[in-house]
């Protein structure tokens, strides 16, 4: 199989991944309100889903680059997230839903490592670009799925539309399964029978790949708090109804489809660290505006805004990480990565919710705007490493069949 169309299965299944993050987003409010859930309680359902993330995240990337393998984590990981949202219609309280939600943080997060991992290794001298249109698999699923979500609510309840919606991750992990060759990321290590443990432990020594990490997960944390926090805002205080709820929600993620490849492509070609920069000022003083924005259809402009600018900059983050890292721990730079994103999540929302109880909801979206600002600081620790990315850029491996 050639890389372009490795790159198109693997978007594709990217996708599928994401589809449930998109339908749950509208159905979270009436959710909330039939099994009478406050939202410190959703805080600490994402909580603990955070908890369930950031091990597999961690685990996954060391067993990869371990023990070689992929393919079938990634079929295992989307048949899984369909099992357990599926699941979750059944619930009949919080203590019924707790379990469900948080095993498919476990699941959910199987993917990464191995797909990006790939990616990393099979795009050595386009690493952007090859990011950025897997993350744009993600980002056209959750434009489309809000959208079925927001209208299946109109003739249906939310435990029949988390009950459908299986249909599309079966039939994905049923693609991946058939048309997706067995690949392993072994063949990067260096000469010996694995890979030291001592080596992975490497990367956390590293004071540019530890900034990275903290970017990383205050820019996870501020996305995840929108799609969580933004339905209730404006269900709970502004009373809007299923079909706006997903029409907000899928402009955000479908304003960002085009940049995001753009960005990622522009990142291999000039300072990641500008670019970084730039988004996260803008994106975050976007979030703090939202609130003010909330009562009507001006609401759509700060969304926009968000998602060409704040996003749009996950391939640059992760290419900065896989860039700087060595070559025979892509899986483990990228579960370490997902393992701070889940760190952050697993406070972030339990404190917005808190916050939101005594405060209102409004306080969420200030919270998670203010953290994403607070977190530029750290670019101090990092270099302006676009020409330093393209100086390890190797090309692909001439025994390596897989050409573009």
């Amino acid at each position: 199989m050639n890389r372009g169309r490795l790159l198109a299965l693997i978007t594709t299944g990217h996708a599928a991944e994401h589809w449930y993050l998109g339908i749950f987003g509208p159905v979270l409010p009436f959710l909330v309100k039939d099994l009478n859930i406050s939202l410190t309680e959703v805080g600490i359902l994402y909580t603990g889903r955070s908890v369930f993330s950031a091990l597999s995240s961690a685990s996954t990337g060391y067993a990869i680059d371990r023990l070689g393998g992929g393919k079938w984590v990634l079929v295992v990981c989307l048949a899984g997230i369909a099992v357990f949202y599926g699941g979750m219609s059944m619930a009949s309280g919080l203590i019924s839903l707790i379990p469900l939600f948080w095993l498919s943080g476990l699941f959910s997060h199987l993917w990464h490592p191995p797909s990006m991992g790939l990616l990393g290794e099979r795009f050595t001298d386009r690493r952007g670009f090859a990011l950025g249109l897997h993350g744009t698999g993600a980002n056209i699923s959750q434009t489309i799925a809000p959208l079925v979500a927001g209208y299946l609510l109109l003739i249906m309840d939310w435990r029949a539309t988390l009950l459908v919606n299986m249909t599309p991750l079966m039939l994905a992990a049923l693609l991946l399964g058939v048309l997706l060759p067995p690949f392993s990321l072994k063949q990067t290590q260096p000469q010996g029978p694995g890979v030291p443990r001592r080596a992975h432990f490497s990367l956390l020594k590293d004071p540019a790949f530890g900034a990275t990490a903290l970017i990383a997960g205050a820019l996870t944390v501020g996305h995840h708090g929108l799609i969580i926090f933004l339905p209730i805002l404006l269900m709970k205080k502004h009373a809007a109804s299923p079909e706006w709820i997903g029409l907000c929600l899928g402009l955000y993620a479908a304003s960002a489809i085009i940049p995001e490849a753009i960005v990622g492509y522009v990142s291999d070609r000039i300072s990641r660290k500008f670019v970084l920069v730039f988004g996260l000022t803008v994106g975050g003083l976007s979030l703090v505006a939202i609130p003010a924005a909330a009562h009507g259809s001006l609401i759509i402009l700060p969304l926009v805004i968000l998602g060409v600018f704040l996003r749009s900059l996950r391939p640059v983050i992760f290419a900065h990480a896989l860039d700087t890292s060595p070559p025979h721990l892509k899986a483990s730079t990228v579960g370490f990565l997902f393992t701070t994103n889940q760190c952050f999540t697993a406070t972030g929302p339990l404190l917005a919710g808190m916050l939101s109880d005594y405060y209102g909801v409004d306080a969420a979206l200030w919270f998670f705007g203010g953290l994403t600002l607070g977190i530029l600081p750290l670019f101090a620790f990092l270099p302006n490493f676009s020409e330093k990315s393209k100086k390890r850029s190797v090309a692909v491996d001439e025994g390596d069949s897989m050409t573009l």
